[in-house]
């Protein structure tokens, strides 16, 4: 598999891009007309935003302290950006990464992809995850991908209840209604009538949309509340490993949106797994999982192959089974790769 690489200054464009929108997601809050408080959770620095409403305080959580972060909350601080002028100035980012033939996102999923942003769902530290997460990785990366391998109607969110923020916030509204500012979609029934939906589809069923939530422990009710979000998600093995380490990526339709994807390392390295687990009438999409893992396992090895090695260790570490389904995939890569993930070949220091 042979990969193509887009040049460096679009690569640079795409870089601005994310960070405006960063940027556009602080200042939406910071025009509520708050002020910025850094707060400790178990000895890690968070910060928030914190307004009076009537005799009541109000906070939001904007992010993990990082030196990015900080550096835009003091841009804030010193200056008030025309809303509708930075939108433009990223619409214009977007052409121009769309004439370099970056992979654009159309506007019907673009729009809910957006809706779900702007309600909160991503920095409420929900990821966006499955094939939409992995057209992501293309402009993250700075790689093209194949279109048979990135295309899907299907809109994946996952969250891990297990992990605070320091502050009960919810979306606003709730995942349910901001689909409905999209396009009117449906909630998807489950197969037992007493347990709550996961998922909504469009009435032309073109579009889904469903959450997920890792499934850990001893086997429970296949389905989690997610209080934060306003719904209930569909609990699945393996899904904690995609979500412990992921980053702010940009979908590429109308002025940007900013959502929360995982690792590139951990997306290629799950997807070995999700393969395996397919249903045997799914072998197109187990092809699709294994296609997705080797073209984002040739770029990082790379780009980054320390990364990838140290995911492929922690995926080890998790015990027999993690390794037994991550192996039957491992056995179908190319010979190069099989040899790097198996330590049968050391790469250069």
């Amino acid at each position: 598999m042979t990969i193509y690489r887009y040049d460096l200054q679009t690569q640079a464009v795409y870089s601005e891009l994310v960070e405006r929108l960063q940027l556009a997601e602080i200042q939406e809050l910071a025009e509520q007309e708050g002020s910025f408080v850094r707060r400790l959770v178990k000895g890690n620095p968070y910060w928030y935003l914190r307004r009076r409403i009537g005799t009541r305080i109000n906070e939001r959580y904007v992010g993990a302290e990082t030196p990015q972060l900080l550096d835009q909350i003091e841009t804030l601080k010193a200056q008030s950006t025309e809303a509708k002028g930075a939108a433009k100035g990223r619409r214009d980012l977007i052409r121009k990464l769309r004439s370099d033939g970056y992979l654009m996102t159309d506007r019907r999923i673009g729009r809910v992809i957006e809706e779900l942003a702007r309600a909160g769902v991503f920095r409420l530290n929900g990821v966006l995850v499955g094939t939409h997460a992995f057209r992501c990785y293309s402009a993250l990366l700075g790689i093209r991908l194949q279109h048979e391998f990135a295309d899907t109607g299907d809109v994946d969110i996952a969250k891990d209840s297990s992990i605070s923020l320091g502050i009960h916030e919810s979306t606003d509204p709730t995942i349910g209604d901001a689909l409905a500012k999209a396009e009117r979609f449906v909630e998807i029934p489950d197969l037992n009538p007493k347990n709550p939906s996961t998922g909504w589809q469009t009435t032309d069923q073109a579009l889904r949309v469903d959450v997920l939530t890792p499934l850990t422990g001893k086997p429970r009710e296949g389905f989690v509340e997610l209080p934060a979000f306003g719904a209930h998600a569909t609990a699945l093995r393996f899904l904690d490993f995609l979500l412990v380490e992921t980053v702010r990526a940009a979908v590429l339709t109308g002025s940007g949106v900013l959502v929360r994807i995982p690792t590139p390392e951990r997306y290629a390295l799950h997807k070995l797994i999700v393969a395996q687990r397919r249903a045997a009438t799914s072998r197109d999409k187990s092809k699709k999982d294994i296609a997705q893992a080797e073209t984002l396992i040739e770029a990082l090895l790379e780009d980054r192959p320390d990364d990838l090695l140290d995911a492929w260790s922690d995926l080890l570490g998790r015990g027999k089974k993690w390794k037994t389904e991550a192996m039957k995939s491992v056995r179908v890569l190319p010979e190069r790769f099989r040899d790097v993930l198996t330590g049968k070949v050391e790469l250069n220091p």
